[in-house]
This record gives structure tokens, sequence and C-alpha cells, in this order.
């Protein structure tokens, strides 16, 4: 884990002046009071009754993990069950689920779910009516930025760790060097590499959830991860976030709005 933020406290009795100090420390106010950043911190709740836990990085809240969600905010459902046709040509929101059957050791769609998330269109993930819970948002392409400046400072002081992308991701692969829990095939978990691997220095724990292409396949579970931003590239794309199992760091590049691809939603830390 990064440096935590420590607050030292010192009371000063001079003529009767108690004065606290604090050093190296931001104070946030509501809920978010005392969070530090890289430290797990309140659950939040999606309209369907999932919950997530969130970890504080910079300025921003971020959920740890994929979001599930099956309704926009407002209770309306999201289109899922569409057929390569109709996933190809969809205007509107809509989600759909990694096919189990093509994943050895997960043997339902609840069970795919649990794991890695559901994977949305460009429209739900920005849809007026909000597919994130009250309060939270999807990224513009800019926080993810931040996100990824935040992380390199402290890579930057543990060279071992090899790029943002091995920071982010999960500690949980087949095949990881440190062995025990962190050596394992059940998933949620990357597909083995010999070079690079996840030491989720932030609790940010990011998985290759697969994505589904504008032609309807399904592709790379336990190799690639991608998460929407807001953020147009055309009329055509829009800017992802990729983090790959045979790279050390996060991409920025523009997907096609009719992929589906992972979101995690953020809020601003107060």
């Amino acid at each position: 884990m990064k440096k935590p933020c420590i607050a030292w406290k010192a009371l000063l009795w001079a003529g009767g002046l108690s004065v606290l100090i604090l050093s190296g420390c931001e104070l946030f106010d509501g809920d978010d009071n005392n969070d530090t950043n890289g430290s797990k911190t309140r659950t939040v709740t999606d309209i369907d009754g999932n919950e997530y836990q969130s970890v504080k990085l910079w300025e921003h809240l971020w959920m740890t993990e994929n979001l599930r969600t099956t309704r926009y905010r407002d209770g309306t459902p999201i289109a899922t069950g569409l057929s390569a046709e109709g996933w190809a040509s969809a205007s509107e929101g809509a989600y759909t689920i990694y096919p189990h059957s093509q994943v050895d050791g997960i043997g339902s769609d609840e069970a795919m779910d649990n794991a890695y998330g559901l994977l949305y269109n460009w429209a739900a993930a920005t849809d007026s009516r909000g597919i994130c819970p009250s309060g939270w948002r999807v990224p513009e392409s800019g926080e993810w930025s931040d996100l990824r400046d935040f992380v390199m400072d402290f890579v930057d002081e543990k060279p071992q760790i090899g790029g943002v992308g091995n920071a982010l991701r999960a500690a949980r692969q087949v095949g990881h060097p440190w062995g025990g829990e962190h050596d394992t095939n059940v998933h949620p978990r990357w597909n083995e590499n010999t070079e690079h691997y996840g030491w989720d220095e932030f609790d940010f724990a990011a998985y290759a959830a697969g994505f589904r292409t504008p032609e309807s396949t399904y592709q790379d579970l336990g190799y690639v991860g991608g998460w929407w931003s807001t953020t147009e590239q055309s009329a055509s794309d829009a800017i992802a976030r990729y983090i790959w199992s045979w790279e050390n760091f996060m991409i920025r590049r523009p997907a096609d709005k009719r992929s589906g691809l992972s979101v995690r939603c953020i809020r601003d830390a107060k």
C-alpha cells in the first residue's frame, strides 16, 4: 500500500491555548471524514441492491468492483439479451454477461456476474437516467488520467511494481509468484503471465473481465480489462481505459461505442 496519511497530534499548552498540529493530511467533511488515500472506505449500494466497497484515491472515491446493475437509477430496466444483430445496431443502452460456457470454472450467469460484473455499451454508461448509484458517476477520461497520475507517483518510488497497470490489478493470478492465495485458478483472477502480475497496491482490484465486440463476439476474459469513460473521441468512438495481462501499464485508447466494457463509478471526495 501507499504511504498512509498520518495525523501528528500535539497539545501545546501556553497561556491556556490548546493547539492541534496536523501534518501531511487532507481533512474531509461529512461521510468521508478521516478517509485516507489508498484505504477502503464506505460501501455504496446500487438500485438492484448490489453492494460495493470504495477506495479513496486522491480527489475521488472509486468503486473497487465492476458495476453489476441491471437498471438505471430511476428504476428503468437496461436492455439485455440482444442478438448479435441487435447488439451491433443498438442505439440505446444495453448490457450483457460474458458467457460462462466460454470460461472454465464458472458455471452460471450469476457466478459470472458476481466475479466480473456486467458489460455495458457506451449508451448505457452515459444515459441521462444514470447507471451509477445516486451521487456517483461514470468517470470522464480526465478523471481516469488523474487516477493514473496519482498511482504513478507511488509506482515511481517502487520500481519493482513495474507500472500503473500492475499496481492496480488484483493480486490473484494463475502462477502468481507470491504463491498462497495469490496463485489461484479460482475466479475472479487473471490468467498466467510470467512477466507481469498484480500488486493491488490500492485495493482497486482490477480484473480482466473481457469485452463484447461490436460484432458481438466475447473475448479475452482473464487477459484484458476495459472500462468506459464518458468522453467521446468521435461520433462512433469513446475513450476507454484498458489493462492488459501482457503489459504493465494502463492504456488510454478509443473504443467503438457499440462495444461491451466494464464500468467503475466514482464520486468526489469531500
